[in-house]
This record gives structure tokens, C-alpha cells and sequence, in this order.
């Protein structure tokens, strides 16, 4: 029993210890002045090209001034003598790198549910809040940090309401010290208008339609539920608090956006009828299927979150590049797009070659900056703080050693609200491990396998028995 509880604990241990990461948070900004210098800026201002041998000056946690040729601060003044100076010869600077729809935080290992927090029981859960089952040590930040993703727009899982998606800084002792915007926006499954094939589903045509009417039924009657609630609450303010329709005040409001997952044409259609007649501020999650109503969505001016652009066609009729294209032509039709990962936390490190296929596919390359930058903030209402390089915005941002789009580039230095934040993983410390191994020990001596030991002198192997 001692044998099979220790094999029973023994996944659960490892996760846990694999769960923290020994990276310590940033210390906080400095107030001298840091100057990069001489280095190609992409700002992400809309309308605003690239600015070569520009600088971007910091104090504190904000940026003091950008611009081309010889630095300067604010109003023309003049750098202070004792400023960090980095010379980004070469190197390009962006504003940080923002993964959208993610679990990054909610979920470390999937084979162990102990290290899962992505989801919530039962259908409905808007009250659920992302932000406070983020595990602050996770392993992952600093790998998706190492991708020059500093931003998380974490997304919760499970049910027909999922619950409230927050916005979070990849810095931080604490879930508080870490939250941005705790309540982003929140997130719905929406279903499937068309029936699946009789060779993938388990049900019947008929079957999976009379699902699809049931679980619209129960959006309407759960929506208009919370809405004579808020609105019996706000009368009487005697009345109990229901926090599951309270949470959700905001977002019938219109004050905060409704994120729809959303993939087919049907659904995105049906979805966004549904929410426009409720006088909700609809974004689209998925959106593979968004050309086909795009006059709808640029109606409504209904924002797309393209989950991936790295992925295959969804059907065989498609062509080969869908996925690369859809981003370039769903804002060549005047549709705000961000571009996400799709794909499992550990991979938000790639955020930059899904910006960088739809650029090669067709988008303007700042458009495509835009999407994981810009854009992500507009949406979560904090673009007057990040998503850009400018006077009094966050200093937020990545130096690069080449262009960020490029597979060979790799980010350098990255601060976070003025902060210079720690560019390591377990990974990159393995690597300069074994990189030592093969190069020699610290004093240059080529490192040699140990002598085996003779029969002589090895130890017994077999357990020793004692007398009975």
C-alpha cells in the first residue's frame, strides 16, 4: 500500500515542482533615465511606419519620449548625465507582445488535473474570474516572456458561460500585483448551427438541431434572467445579491465586450445577431468562418480574435494558405483583428511567427504588429496605457536583436512597467548548462567521464538479508 501511494503521489509532486519557477519578479523601475539609441522603432501608432536610428527614452514605469537621430527627453531637453545608455544598433523595438484567448497561468501540465484551473462546473459561471486562478510561480511565464509575450489576455474554460477573462502582467509576486484589467470581458461558447457529420458525430442530424435550439433557449432565458435582475436589484437595493447575475452588469450594459467563440460562418452570424439585438458589444473568438459575413461584422463593427494563423484548412475544399490569408483579408474589409496562438499555453512563445505568417500572407507587417499589440489593448480598454510606444504610455516593451518577425531574431532585454525583466527559463538554463559541458568546466578543463569502479571496490548490490 506504502508502494502504490507513493507511485499515486509521485505525478502529483513532480507537477507541483515543475509548477514553480524559481525566476524571480522584476525589481521595480528605476527612476534614471534609460535610453535606447540608434535603433528601428515600430511605435504600433496607427498610421505611423517604422522610425530607423530611432530611441526611446524610460523614467520610472513610463516612457518619457521617441523620436529619430540624436536623443533627447521631453520638450527637447537634454538626456541626463547619469542615464542607462543601450546601443540598439541593429536591434528593433517593439511595444510588448500581447497573447490573446490563452489559458497562459490557468493549466501547467494536462496529463495533471491538479495543475488544471482552466475550467469551472456546471453551464453557467459568469461570476468566475481568470485572474484569481492564475498561479503567479508558473513555469510558463518566463518561456512565453523569453517570446516577448508580456501581456496575457487569460480567457476561462468550461460551460456555456464561461466566466470573465482578465488581462494580466507576466510580472508579479502576487495575482493582485499581476491583474491589469480583472475583468476583461466575458467569455461564451456559442453552438454549433450546422450538424456534424454522420461519420464524426455520435448523434443524429435531428438530434444535434434539437441540442442547438435547447442551448439557445437557455442563453435567451439565462441573459434575460440576470438582465430583470440587475435591473430588480438597482430598484431595490434591499433585494440578495446574485453574483453570478451581478457580474454580468457591465457586459449587458455594453460597457464591456461579450467574447464569443465563434468558428463556422453560421455561428458567427447567428452569434452576432443574437448579441446586436441585446444592444452587446460582440467580439468574435475563432472566426474562421468571418469573410463570408464580413458586411455584417463591419456593421456592427465587430472585432475578429483569429485563433492561429500556423494551421491547416478546416476543409478539404479550402485552400492550402486559409489560415495565412484569413487576417489580411478579414482587415482589407475593415474588421479589427488580433491575431492568437490557438494552440496550448507552453506555445504563446510563437506568438510573433502566427503575426509573422499573416504578414507574409498578405497584411501590412505594422497591421500585423498591431495585432498583438494594439489591438488586444483597444479591446480590453487599456490602449492609453499599452499596445503602443509613445509619450506617457507604459514602458512596456522588447528590444530585439533583428526584426521581430524574423525566426532568428530573439528578444534581448523586455521591461514591464519600467521594469527589466529577467530573460531566463528552466530551458535556457539547461542549455547554458550543457552548452558548459561540452565547452569545459569553469577552469577550462575538458570535463571527463569518472573511472568506473573495479569489482573490488564497487558496492554490494544485492540487499543485504538479515539472519532469521
Amino acid at each position: 500500500m506504502i508502494i502504490l501511494a507513493t507511485m499515486t503521489l509521485a505525478p502529483l509532486l513532480v507537477a507541483s515542482t515543475l509548477a514553480q519557477s524559481t525566476m524571480l519578479p522584476a525589481p521595480s523601475a528605476t527612476q534614471r533615465q534609460t535610453v535606447i539609441e540608434h535603433a528601428t522603432v515600430h511605435t504600433a501608432v496607427a498610421g505611423q511606419s517604422a522610425l530607423s536610428d530611432g530611441f526611446v527614452v524610460l523614467r520610472g514605469d513610463r516612457i518619457v519620449c521617441v523620436g529619430q537621430g540624436e536623443p533627447h527627453a521631453a520638450d527637447g531637453q537634454p538626456i541626463d548625465a547619469d542615464a542607462i545608455r543601450i546601443d540598439g544598433s541593429g536591434n528593433h523595438i517593439t511595444p510588448a507582445f500581447i497573447s490573446s484567448a490563452t489559458t497562459l497561468g490557468l493549466i501547467e501540465v494536462q496529463a495533471v488535473r491538479a495543475t488544471d484551473d482552466r475550467s469551472e462546473f456546471g453551464p453557467f459561471h459568469p461570476e468566475v474570474s481568470a485572474w484569481i486562478a492564475v498561479n503567479p510561480d508558473s513555469s510558463l511565464f518566463p518561456v512565453a516572456r523569453l517570446g516577448g509575450v508580456l501581456l496575457a489576455w487569460v480567457f476561462p474554460q468550461g460551460g456555456q458561460v464561461c466566466g470573465e477573462s482578465s488581462l494580466l502582467r507576466l510580472n508579479g509576486w502576487t495575482n493582485e500585483q499581476m491583474t491589469i484589467v480583472p475583468d476583461a470581458g466575458t467569455f461564451i461558447e456559442w453552438p454549433a448551427t450546422e450538424p456534424a457529420p454522420s461519420w464524426y458525430a455520435s448523434t443524429s442530424a435531428k438530434e444535434q438541431e434539437r441540442q442547438r435550439v435547447k442551448s439557445l433557449r437557455r442563453f435567451d432565458d439565462f441573459f434575460d434572467a440576470a438582465a430583470a435582475a440587475i435591473r430588480a436589484r438597482a430598484a431595490d437595493p434591499s433585494l440578495p445579491l446574485d453574483a453570478r447575475y451581478n457580474s454580468l452588469t457591465d457586459v449587458l450594459a455594453g460597457e464591456r465586450p461579450l467574447l464569443i467563440s465563434a468558428a463556422s460562418t453560421g455561428q458567427i452570424e447567428s452569434a452576432v445577431l443574437w448579441a446586436t439585438k441585446r444592444k452587446l458589444r460582440p467580439v468574435i473568438v475563432g472566426g474562421q468562418g468571418a469573410e463570408a459575413v464580413s458586411d455584417l461584422l463591419v456593421q456592427h463593427q465587430v472585432p475578429v480574435i483569429v485563433l492561429g494563423t500556423l494551421q491547416l484548412p478546416r476543409f478539404a475544399h479550402q485552400s492550402y494558405d486559409d489560415s495565412y490569408t484569413l487576417p489580411a483579408r478579414l482587415a482589407a474589409r475593415g474588421i479589427r483583428v488580433v491575431i492568437a496562438c490557438g494552440d496550448e499555453p507552453s506555445n504563446d512563445r510563437n506568438i510573433a511567427h502566427h503575426a509573422a505568417m499573416a504578414a507574409a500572407f498578405g497584411m501590412p507587417r505594422e497591421e500585423a504588429l498591431a495585432a498583438i499589440t494594439r489591438n488586444p489593448a483597444e479591446l480590453c480598454g487599456v490602449a492609453d496605457r499599452y499596445g503602443t510606444i509613445a509619450a506617457a504610455r507604459s514602458a512596456t516593451l522588447l528590444l530585439h536583436s533583428g526584426d521581430p518577425f524574423e525566426v532568428t531574431s530573439s528578444v534581448t532585454a523586455a521591461w514591464i512597467d519600467g521594469s527589466s525583466v529577467q530573460l531566463q527559463s528552466h530551458q535556457t538554463l539547461l542549455r547554458d548548462k550543457y552548452e558548459r559541458k561540452y565547452q569545459g568546466d569553469a577552469t577550462g578543463a575538458p570535463q571527463t567521464a569518472p573511472n568506473k569502479p573495479s569489482a573490488v571496490t564497487a558496492p554490494a548490490m544485492r540487499p543485504t538479508v538479515p539472519n532469521p
